[in-house]
């Protein structure tokens, strides 16, 4: 039987996010996009909202991103977060630091103001499916999966200057979409380079 190992959750780590995220307004997306880590800042995030009730303040929220992605159901929870406090009002400002991917890449278009460092790399690409069982449950992974590439493609073309035949030129090739900071600006990924 193989051995398990057990990782310790970082508690400095930990204490300085949520630090950074009470003091500066500043919330670290710098783990896999999965169910925990999007709890983690969807809180922090409901924190500062409720922070600001108190004080009737709405001050910008920073989202600084460095994650190769995950899984999109619980990126689209931020995603809604934040597009609901856009309509409150917020400015949502998102900065990627080293890497926005996949699903990273989603959150970053949502700030009301996007960032990138020079040497940031940012990454585009279609959905994956893990389809497996019977024919029928396959089928309808599949299209649970359009429904999410579907979903992904109206937000990307609503926020940047990506078209739709861009992204299924994405689709019909089956590539990932990497791009540098200078190119992600030219595209309305980011709005300017820090």
């Amino acid at each position: 039987m193989a051995e398990m190992s057990y990782v310790y959750p970082d508690r400095i780590l930990e204490e300085m996010k949520v630090n950074a995220a009470l003091r500066d307004r500043r919330i670290f997306i710098n783990e896999e996009i999965d169910r925990e880590s999007m709890f983690k800042a969807c809180y922090l995030l409901d924190r500062l909202v409720e922070l600001d009730k108190k004080s009737a303040t709405k001050e910008s929220i920073e989202f600084v991103i460095d994650s190769y992605g995950g899984h999109i159901y619980h990126g689209l929870s931020l995603i809604s977060k934040m597009e609901s406090l856009r309509k409150q009002g917020y400015e949502i400002i998102t900065t990627v630091n080293s890497v926005a991917m996949s699903m990273a890449f989603m959150i970053l278009l949502c700030g009301s103001k996007r960032c990138g460092l020079e040497h940031s790399r940012i990454m585009c690409h279609q959905p994956s499916s893990g389809t497996w069982g019977t024919l029928q449950e396959m089928e309808e992974s599949l299209e649970e999966t359009v429904e999410l590439w579907n979903r992904m493609k109206e937000l990307i073309i609503k926020y940047t200057k990506i078209t739709d035949e861009q992204l299924e030129d994405i689709k019909t090739r089956k590539y990932d979409w990497f791009m540098w900071s200078n190119e992600a600006l030219k595209l309305g990924v980011i709005d300017e380079i820090i």
